[in-house]
């Protein structure tokens, strides 16, 4: 109990840094799973168990996500419904909801139609740390992409295209806030205003994945000796994520996501080595 429980704390602290900034959660917890004593002790919990983790450390991530930019998602949802019934279709929230809506839509494919075959065919670490490379070349590129000044109700069906670069992060290396970073500064969006859409359409993507993966786990029985545990993980994973946040939007607005390039590069590269 004493392994598991160091092992989930590690993983929700790593969750919680990688999943909101630019360096990958998967690539990062295929280096974790590599590394002997959290191999070991990953091999001894059941898949069912796995499932429950994977669970809980996306409800942590929604949760902080929501937390973090609550403001913003009631403003969203109060002004699209009032849109909605005063038949008000330029409302600016209302066109918000449904760039968001249009940027989920690849993903939701993907992850319904294909994510098993992903996760089988990119699951080798070489492949995941070839992908941190490349992400980190793709966060580098954000030095030379010409700064504009659009807002998230100006870009209308380009979201469609923002949300192309959140599916290709379904590759394990892949920073889907890194792509979904880009892709927005790559349409015209303030950088800001591109990280706030990124992790606003990451809200039915996280959710959606966690619903999947929620039924799965649910059907087979919670495993009563990890309740602790999980709630303990979760609470770190809440925390760090809330701290992450913090943090990517500083550097945002200093226009510095291309630090974390040399770093996903580097990282790669001593995988490939190493590992």
């Amino acid at each position: 109990m004493p392994n598991i429980l160091i092992t989930l704390i590690i993983l929700g602290i790593v969750q919680g840094i990688a999943e909101f900034l630019p360096i990958s959660s998967s690539g990062h917890l295929v280096i974790f799973e590599n590394i002997g004593f959290f191999k070991n002790t990953i091999n001894s919990i059941s898949e069912n168990s796995e499932l429950f983790i994977n669970v809980i450390l996306h409800i942590a991530t929604l949760l902080a996500v929501v937390i973090y930019l609550w403001k913003d998602i009631v403003n969203i949802a109060k002004g699209s419904f009032t849109g909605i019934l005063k038949k008000e279709f330029k409302n600016k929230q209302l066109i918000i909801m449904r760039n968001i809506i249009l940027a989920s839509i690849p993903a939701g494919i993907i992850g319904l139609l294909f994510h098993d075959f992903f996760e089988n065919a990119f699951s080798s670490a070489n492949i995941a740390f070839t992908a941190l490379i490349i992400n980190g070349f793709i966060l580098l590129s954000t030095k030379i992409i010409p700064l504009k000044s659009r807002k998230l109700d100006e870009i209308g069906v380009i979201s469609f295209f923002i949300g192309i670069f959140q599916a290709l992060a379904i590759i394990p290396g892949i920073s889907r806030s890194g792509m979904t970073i880009t892709g927005g500064m790559l349409s015209g969006l303030a950088p800001e205003e591109s990280a706030k859409f990124s992790f606003l359409m990451a809200i039915p993507v996280i959710a959606g994945a966690g619903l999947l993966e929620s039924f799965k786990a649910f059907s087979r029985g919670i495993p009563t000796d990890l309740i602790i545990p999980l709630v303990i993980a979760m609470a770190v994973t809440l925390i760090v994520a809330l701290i992450s946040l913090k943090v990517l939007f500083y550097l945002v607005k200093k226009l510095r996501i291309d630090v974390f390039g040399y770093y996903t590069i580097l990282i790669g590269i001593l995988g490939l080595l190493f590992f």
